[in-house]
């Protein structure tokens, strides 16, 4: 293979047109130049590399598998070439531009919503786009600059997966079902109310840390759901004793419309499920991502502590 001079790197960006946008002449377009011209790109880059990139038919064009391989390195450089320009405009000027966000329903609505006016006064010039959906987001094909999500762990090679704050859970009731049917004052006592859990109906498995060491106890769900804002709304209903995460129903708390459970417990939740601020590798972070994560850091670790 060729030693790669600077001009190669051009014809890499034009390869990457060219898969994204599905055919020569869109990428043309795209790249202000001529279909020829960009076809000259990809053969030269083919001939650099000794290797085919590109299955070229009269109706698509498929990657080869070294083309993939080169693909994703592309983008890989392509952001990086962004990334250096907003860290060199950033350095002339105050953190600016579109900041693309995504989070699931729940976190976006109840927590992340809220934190969102007082990051928008700090940085007028930043202008948010928040998405939200309960599903895996791909950053690089949606276009996310920041991706906030609820795991364990995350272990993705092509993403740093910033912590955030570690989820804090709590289990609570409406107070017109306590007055109904009582208030547990032990864990035992659980067995006997009617329990909301996140999952899809099998018995559930709740722990709790107390004085005494980890408590475990495995309970039957009068309400499954797989959405704690479906959980609230039915807890907030009577419905049940329901475990849901703190930025879901803290407000509640606060101005009476729940009671928290066993106060003197604590839930360990799922697993050690914590907020991870996950973005693309990127050797230059841009400035609107720097001080979106700190700005998660400064206000979203204190509310769930």
């Amino acid at each position: 293979m060729a030693t790669m001079e600077p001009r190669d790197f051009s014809d890499i960006w034009a390869f990457v047109r060219v898969v994204e946008s599905g055919s020569f002449s869109e990428a043309a377009r795209r790249m202000g130049t001529t279909k020829a011209n960009i076809s000259k790109q990809v053969a030269r880059l083919e001939k650099t590399l000794q290797a085919k990139l590109l299955h070229r038919s009269t109706r698509k064009l498929g990657l080869t598998e070294a083309g993939g391989a080169i693909f994703q390195h592309g983008l890989r450089m392509i952001e990086e070439a962004k990334a250096l320009e907003a860290t060199a405009a950033g350095l002339q000027a105050g953190p600016a531009g579109t900041l693309r966000v995504s989070a699931s329903v729940a976190f976006g609505t109840s927590c992340l919503a809220g934190l969102l006016p007082a990051f928008m006064a700090r940085y007028p010039d930043i202008r948010v786009v928040l998405s939200l959906a309960d599903r895996y987001v791909d950053l690089v094909e949606e276009g996310i600059d920041v991706a906030l999500r609820l795991a364990p762990r995350i272990d993705t090679p092509s993403l740093v997966a910033r912590p955030i704050a570690p989820l804090r859970y709590v289990l609570a009731a409406a107070p017109a079902y306590l007055d109904k049917h009582g208030t547990p004052t032990r864990v035992e006592e659980l067995g006997e109310h009617r329990c909301l859990g996140f999952g899809g109906g099998a018995p559930l498995t709740w722990e709790f840390d107390g004085a005494g060491g980890r408590t475990r106890i495995r309970l039957d769900t009068a309400l499954a759901a797989n959405s704690s804002l479906a959980l609230h709304a039915a807890m907030l209903r009577g419905a049940g004793i329901a475990l849901l995460p703190a930025y879901v129903v803290d407000e509640d708390l606060r101005r009476g419309a729940a009671v928290q459970v066993l106060p003197e417990l604590a839930p360990t939740g799922f697993s050690g499920d914590r907020v991870y601020a996950v973005y693309l590798e990127n050797r230059f972070l841009p400035p609107k991502v720097r001080v979106f994560i700190d700005y998660l850091l400064e206000t979203v670790g204190p509310q769930q502590g």
